[in-house]
């Protein structure tokens, strides 16, 4: 490992780690033999002095940390401008991953403000091929963080959607990124190559809206060596805009200009309406025009308001009522 960071093991992390190593009977008769002797002490701070530099020396003698370093080693970017990575125990598979904190202040400089945190379940080490893979790709995510042409932003543009939209563009955001990483992984021989056909579904189900040309800007992604912050942003918020693909009508997976919901349903023919219902959506939203669409829903509710009006007016004492009389 580089100089320029200091890699820590969270005991608990260490101890867990060489405990599910004890599945080999070799190891695990040699630590109940250590673990006695020390038992035995009559000082309990000397114990557990001792049984950390027990669990310590066997996590080293095993190679626990190796794919770790390994990893590490791979990122000359993590390795020059982060000042300490810690590898702490996470409890749940779903909470493993890694995370850069930046401290902020004047006295702070390169990489001393950076510190990164590397959370992983202790069995997950005493299975190199998974544990390493997943290292490798999670610390893609870091080295971008850190690459200057890469410009990551840790907050995405809002839309005027509402949060259940920004949601949307954050998982789509999510998924570009995943299919870059991916990409260059098997670039690099990291991964096998049928893990594109995995990243291609995942990224058809984020983007059914691009349809035949699906494959074409999936490749676009995968296949390029310097991603973009700002790419995958544009991308994720608007697809088919910045695909070129808009020549036809809205497509499902898009989001209801109108209500900006994302929706798989479009109205098929609103510019059929009639003009007095294109005109009560004109009131509502002047900058809209039948060629950008709307969903389903909503054209069922301005239906369904034309027809309260309608029949509104037959009540007694409307003045359509009132004409007649």
């Amino acid at each position: 490992m580089s100089q320029a960071m200091s890699v820590h093991y969270d005991p608990k992390l260490v101890e867990e780690a060489v405990f599910h190593a004890q599945r080999d009977r070799y190891v695990a008769s040699e630590l109940d033999e250590r673990r006695t002797r020390i038992y035995e002490m009559a000082d309990r701070d000397e114990r557990e002095r001792q049984f950390h530099d027990l669990y310590g020396s066997w996590f080293a003698r095993l190679g626990l940390g190796r794919n770790i370093e390994q990893a590490l080693g791979e990122q000359s970017l993590i390795e020059s401008c982060v000042a300490s990575c810690y590898v702490v125990c996470s409890p749940q598979a779903k909470q493993e991953g890694a995370e850069l904190f930046v401290v902020t202040g004047r006295a702070a400089e390169n990489n001393q403000r950076r510190t990164l945190r590397i959370l992983i379940r202790p069995e997950m080490l005493l299975e190199p091929n998974s544990s390493l893979g997943f290292l490798r790709h999670e610390l893609f995510h870091i080295a971008d963080m850190l690459d200057p042409a890469f410009a990551y932003e840790p907050v995405l543009p809002k839309t005027d959607g509402g949060p259940t939209y920004d949601t949307l563009i954050t998982n789509r955001y999510r998924v570009l990124w995943d299919v870059t990483i991916n990409g260059r992984m098997v670039h690099r021989g990291w991964l096998p190559d049928w893990a594109r056909e995995q990243q291609l579904s995942e990224f058809r189900q984020a983007f059914p809206m691009l349809e035949e040309k699906l494959e074409q800007d999936f490749r676009r992604f995968f296949e390029a060596h310097q991603p973009k912050h700002s790419e995958l942003a544009a991308f994720a918020l608007d697809p088919r805009a910045i695909a070129g693909h808009l020549k036809g009508p809205a497509a499902a997976g898009t989001h209801c200009p109108l209500c900006k919901f994302p929706t798989h349903s479009f109205e098929s023919e609103p510019e059929n309406f009639g003009a007095d219902l294109l005109a009560a959506i004109g009131r509502d939203f002047p900058l809209w025009t039948p060629a950008q669409g709307l969903c389903a829903q909503c054209a069922d509710l301005y239906r369904a308001s034309r027809l309260s009006m309608t029949a509104a007016m037959t009540l007694p004492g409307s003045n359509q009522c009132r004409s007649r009389a």
